[in-house]
């Protein structure tokens, strides 16, 4: 159940962004960044808090659900710790709002994810059913290297809310792949224990 809340995760994260720009009242997703939605003063301020907040928590228990299936499936659990890097750059953003001279401090602790989503293309290899695993996460890698358009002038200057969206499905895409591609594997090799007995 715990590999649920990756396909969670970004349902909160996504909606949250939704709602708050609604509730923002001059926001533009396309210009504007997430951290704006969170910024110290603005009326989105206090339900992003909550909502981040919320996402980090979540995150714990997926962290805790990819290393039991990579435990019961032999898995390599070296990518696993990787993944608190989101747990502490969400949780980080929900205490640090935007306006506060510590809020970009977690942002490289984001680079282990770009690793984790190459380690399990490298690593987690042996088993067919994990091929599609790989492939997502290395498309979830190539979403999030697009974070280099903000080297665009032009991009960065008019888009940079599209820029910072781009990370952010890059690591959607990652979780949910993760999630389906285990949970998949852990319930085929339950079914198979069931008819070895």
């Amino acid at each position: 159940m715990l590999l649920y809340t990756g396909i969670i995760i970004p349902i909160v994260f996504w909606a949250s962004t939704i709602l708050c720009g609604f509730i923002h009242g001059n926001y533009n997703h396309l210009s504007g960044t997430v951290s704006e939605l969170g910024a110290t003063g603005t009326r989105s301020e206090p339900l992003m808090a909550t909502l981040t907040m919320f996402s980090a928590i979540l995150s714990m228990f997926f962290m805790m659900g990819v290393y039991g299936a990579c435990k019961q499936l032999g898995l390599n659990i070296i990518p696993v710790f990787t993944l608190p890097a989101f747990t502490f750059m969400m949780g980080w953003a929900a205490m640090f709002h935007a306006g506060n001279h510590l809020h970009s401090a977690s942002g490289p602790v984001f680079i282990l994810l770009y690793l984790g989503t190459l380690l399990v293309a490298i690593l987690w290899r042996g088993k067919r059913e994990l091929v599609s695993v790989r492939i997502t996460s290395l498309f979830s890698l190539v979403l999030m290297l697009l974070i280099f358009l903000r080297f665009v002038p032009f991009i960065q200057n008019t888009y940079p809310g599209l820029i910072q969206r781009f990370v952010h499905l890059g690591w959607s895409a990652w979780f949910i792949g993760l999630s389906i591609g285990l949970i998949r594997l852990v319930s085929l090799q339950e079914n198979q224990q069931l008819l070895n007995h």
